[in-house]
């Protein structure tokens, strides 16, 4: 039933059906998914692959992976150690418990992922200060 100011007004109604939606988008980027940007050269060639500083890459982010620490191999953004204000992508190398081999500046050719803590690795090994850098 919608009442008859409605009917009469198809703008109105329009807006209002739109604004319904309003909550369940607000919910949905802070429970599930939001969209960001990825600057930088670290993932080239995956992201940002022409070099070109003014355009950046668009990407889907699923932050109830990040809440519930379900990580898998794959690409994810995380708190840079050196910044905590800084969020850094890089691609999951290793979870706990594997052996990874480790790129200079790491000291030791291999390491033992401990628990509570994954290998990250940009994909240019050149421009990517990643978990060889700052360890797992």
């Amino acid at each position: 039933f919608m009442p008859r100011f409605f009917s009469s007004y198809p703008t109105i109604r329009a807006c209002v059906g739109i604004a319904s939606w309003i909550p369940v988008i607000i919910w949905s980027l802070d429970h599930g998914y939001t969209i960001s940007s990825v600057s930088g050269r670290s993932m080239q060639p995956t992201f940002n692959p022409d070099s070109n500083k003014l355009t950046r890459d668009i990407v889907l982010l699923n932050r109830q992976a990040a809440i519930s620490h379900k990580y898998k191999r794959d690409l994810d953004w995380v708190s840079a150690p050196d910044d905590p204000d800084k969020v850094i992508t890089k691609r999951i190398i290793a979870l706990e418990g594997d052996t990874v081999f480790t790129l200079p500046p790491y000291p030791d050719k291999f390491l033992r992922i401990p628990n509570g803590h994954c290998w990250v690795e940009g994909d240019d090994v050149y421009h990517s200060k990643d978990s060889n850098t700052f360890g797992p």
